[in-house]
């Protein structure tokens, strides 16, 4: 395969034709390659810094999830390895930033990802400047490497790539373990570049999901939402009030009792901490009419959903062979727990009990 620079009208490796790039070479056979054509070379940074191209600063990164025939090599600072400058595709290095150019015009606003290398920047989108690179201390959420099928679309702005989103599609497996479909359509992950953020692009996206589905009387959000996902969420329903019905917080399949009302979360939220309910409420489809009309009350500790939760994710470590994973706190956890306390508080109780008899 040649370079970059000996393909005429070929600027950027995201222009190149799928059958241009190969992603499916063993990794110790790509390793072996490297190690031989890359010897005592460097690869120079945007500020002028260079990096040594040798075993020590690559690692290997499987691209999709449940799929071990993909994978490209990560080229980071010595000593560092969240802190990964390049990737090896098409025979050369590229840097973070180049990959996520393009050269072709009609590559703008919204566009399906349909070839493998926009996979490629999807993957380096949600992994490695979202999951690393752009990730702040109090970050909780931690998205999972998406599927070789997954949809999803990604936001072009002036020649670069600067956000995305996917969706998990109605009827699509929800893993490989449970045959359980989605029933609904699902909004898994979106996400917009430090540099773009403020500036409506999220909006722009959310309202594209909502507008693709006009025939859905549901649309879901992937539990747990994060914080800032409610916030935009807020800004969307305010601005397009016709959509608070229809969209939830799910977690799969997405049956009726596992969907939370998110403009219903939003008021709650609102409401001062010793007002707050310590549940979710889960939303009935059978009962929706009568919790309108009042005649449901108030759903008790025990019938109520778990309380929201959200990704708890340990120190980043990247190592030769996968990325960062995250930890969450599961709802039979959660559930768990609260019967611990409720067992507790009862016993309390009893011992109050015991001792007013006796006084």
């Amino acid at each position: 395969m040649e370079s970059k620079q000996s393909q005429p009208g070929i600027t950027y490796l995201v222009d190149c034709p799928d059958e241009d790039v190969d992603l499916t070479f063993k990794s110790e056979e790509k390793m072996s390659y490297l190690v031989n054509d890359s010897m005592k070379k460097t690869f120079t940074l945007p500020h002028g810094g260079k990096v040594d191209v040798c075993h020590d600063n690559i690692a290997c990164l499987s691209l999709f999830s449940g799929d071990l025939n993909h994978s490209i090599f990560a080229l980071h600072l010595p000593g560092d390895e969240t802190q990964v400058v390049a990737v090896y595709l098409h025979r050369e290095w590229w840097s973070v930033q180049d990959m996520m150019k393009t050269s072709c015009k009609s590559r703008s606003g919204l566009v399906v990802v349909s070839s493998i290398m926009e996979r490629v920047i999807l993957f380096l989108m949600s992994q490695i400047i979202f999951g690393i690179l752009e990730r702040t201390l109090d970050e909780e959420i931690h998205f999972s490497p998406h599927p070789l099928e997954e949809f999803g679309k990604i936001l072009w702005q002036d020649g670069e790539a600067v956000g995305f989103y996917t969706i998990k599609k109605k009827g699509t497996l929800c893993n490989r373990c449970n045959g359980r479909s989605y029933l609904l359509p699902v909004l898994d992950t979106l996400f917009v570049r430090t540099p773009w953020r403020r500036k409506g692009l999220a909006l722009r996206m959310l309202d594209d999901f909502c507008s693709s589905f006009p025939q859905e009387e549901a649309l879901g959000f992937s539990y747990p939402i994060s914080d800032g996902m409610y916030e935009v969420c807020r800004k969307f329903l305010e601005i397009h009030q016709e959509e608070r019905d229809r969209l939830y917080e799910v977690e799969s399949p997405g049956d009726w009792g596992q969907r939370r009302n998110v403009w219903l979360g939003l008021q709650l939220r609102r409401l001062p901490k010793h007002r707050q309910s310590p549940q979710t409420i889960n939303t009935d489809k059978a009962n929706k009419d009568k919790h309108k009309e009042g005649k449901v009350p108030p759903l008790s500790a025990d019938r109520a959903g778990p309380a929201l939760s959200s990704w708890k994710t340990p120190g980043s470590h990247f190592e030769m062979g996968g990325l960062p994973t995250s930890t969450i706190a599961t709802p039979d956890n959660t559930q768990r727990n609260s019967g611990t306390k409720r067992a507790a508080d009862h016993t309390d109780e009893c011992e109050n009990t015991k001792q007013r008899r006796t006084l």
